[in-house]
């Protein structure tokens, strides 16, 4: 099952609240505990990244796709992400879309 955007948040706030009236870390201040947080979020897609809707390393992608947060966002997620092309559905306006900015060709590491 790979996690939404929404269930990833949902997460890591339950982490955060965690960490936040866990007695061990009471004294700590808020950027340490964002730091605990983000820790423990890492470890997790580390160790299942496919339930967390993480990119598999070893499937080949000729396209990354532009994503930028909403301003009122609380967690503010802006970058290139690879994109399977098969998913986009108006595959001949591929070239507009990257006269816009939205996609970019992935340059291909040498072999």
């Amino acid at each position: 099952m790979i996690m939404k955007v929404d269930e990833l948040i949902t997460e890591a706030i339950t982490e955060f609240l965690d960490v936040e009236i866990n007695r061990d870390s009471s004294e700590l201040n808020f950027a340490s505990k964002i730091g605990i947080v983000q820790k423990r979020m890492a470890q997790k897609v580390k160790n299942n990244p496919k339930s967390y809707g993480m990119i598999d390393a070893s499937q080949k992608y000729e396209y990354e796709m532009f994503f930028t947060s909403n301003p009122n966002d609380m967690i503010k997620i802006d970058g290139w992400i690879p994109i399977d092309t098969g998913k986009i559905e108006k595959a001949e306006k591929i070239n507009e879309y990257i006269e816009i900015g939205l996609l970019r060709k992935i340059k291909q590491a040498a072999a």
